[in-house]
C-alpha cells in the first residue's frame, strides 16, 4: 500500500492509501473516491513525497512480496481466485473511509489483514489532521455548543466557526432545525 495526495475540486487536501497510481486513478474516475470534507467526488492525485528506498526498506518490501505469493499459490491451484489483487494491477482498493460517519454505521472489526490496517492507520490520520485543524482554526464554546450554533444559524450572534460538545438529543435537534453542524466520532486510543 502506497500513500498519496488527494484534492478536490474545492480544494480540499487530504491523503489516501491505495497500492498504486494506477488504483488513484481508477477509482477517481470511477468516483469511487469521495471528499472528507466536503463529499466531493471530484477528486485527483497530488504531486506526492517519494518513498526512499533503504536497504532495511527494501528486504521489507521482498519479504512482503516472497510472502504475498506464498499466499496466492494455493488459491491459484485450485482454480479460485483471491478476494483482492489479482495480479493485474488495477484490482480496486476502497476508498478512505469519510471521517464522519453517520450515527448508524456499523462498528469496524479489527482485522490483522495490512489493507485494513492501512486504512485504520488513514482513518485515524484523517481524523486526527480535521481535529488539529478544529482546534487551531476555530472557537471552542464548551457545552454551551447547542445554543450558541442556533443563535449563529438563526441571526442572533455574529457568524462564526465553533466546536464544543452536546448530546445525542441536542444533535439531532439542530440537525432537525437544519442547523449545519457535523458531529465528529471520537477518536481510539493510540496503541
Amino acid at each position: 500500500m502506497k500513500k498519496f495526495a488527494l484534492m478536490c475540486e474545492n480544494r480540499h487536501e487530504f491523503e489516501g492509501w491505495f497500492s498504486d497510481a494506477a488504483a488513484v486513478r481508477v477509482q477517481a474516475k470511477n468516483g469511487l473516491i469521495d471528499c472528507p470534507f466536503c463529499g466531493s467526488l471530484q477528486v485527483q492525485k497530488q504531486l506526492s513525497a517519494p518513498n526512499l528506498s533503504t536497504p532495511k526498506t527494501q528486504a521489507r518490501i521482498d519479504k512482503a512480496r516472497i510472502d504475498k505469493e506464498a499466499a496466492e499459490t494455493p488459491a491459484s491451484k485450485t482454480g479460485e481466485m483471491a478476494n483482492s489483487n489479482s495480479g493485474s494491477g488495477a484490482a480496486a482498493v476502497p476508498p478512505a473511509p469519510n471521517p464522519a460517519p453517520p450515527a448508524s454505521a456499523p462498528a469496524l472489526v479489527k482485522s490483522g489483514g495490512a489493507a485494513v490496517m492501512a486504512q485504520q492507520a488513514a482513518f485515524r490520520q484523517a481524523i486526527q489532521q480535521l481535529r488539529k485543524t478544529i482546534e487551531t482554526e476555530f472557537t471552542d464554546v464548551g457545552d454551551g455548543f447547542a445554543e450558541e450554533a442556533r443563535k449563529i444559524h438563526y441571526g442572533e450572534a455574529e457568524h462564526s466557526n465553533i466546536y464544543g460538545t452536546c448530546t445525542k438529543q441536542e444533535t439531532e435537534e439542530l440537525l432537525d432545525e437544519g442547523v449545519e453542524i457535523l458531529p465528529l466520532p471520537e477518536l481510539p486510543p493510540e496503541h
